[in-house]
């Protein structure tokens, strides 16, 4: 039976209820303790939160919808019109927005707000 080696030293330490709620979501959302969440931060880790079940899903979707519309764009032919061809440029633009949106909310903020 292999040894491991425990964690035998403790530290103690303190903190608002707030940040410690804050740092508890945010180790349920990259599905770690709050204990190990602080241990391998405090050395060095970045975590990423994971996604659920319904953002991947919404993901994909939103994905799909994105292949569709970059293959309207590049189909649609260059003679019928500039209202059609202004529709669908604004569609590939707003999908841009908000997959960069949706993203850059997922992303953990790293570095410090001033």
């Amino acid at each position: 039976m292999p040894t491991t080696r425990r964690r035998t030293t403790t530290k103690l330490l303190r903190l608002h209820p707030e940040e410690l709620a804050r740092i508890t979501a945010r180790a349920e959302a990259c599905g770690l303790k709050a204990a190990r969440f602080i241990r391998e931060a405090a050395l060095g880790a970045t975590h990423k939160a994971r996604h659920g079940t319904e953002t991947d899903r919404f993901l994909r979707g939103l994905a799909r919808i994105g292949r569709s519309l970059e293959e309207v764009a590049q189909l649609a032919p260059r003679n019928l019109g500039t209202t059609f061809g202004k529709h669908i440029a604004a569609a590939v633009h707003a999908h841009r927005a908000l997959v960069k949106d949706v993203i850059g909310d997922s992303q953990p903020a790293h570095r410090s707000r001033r």
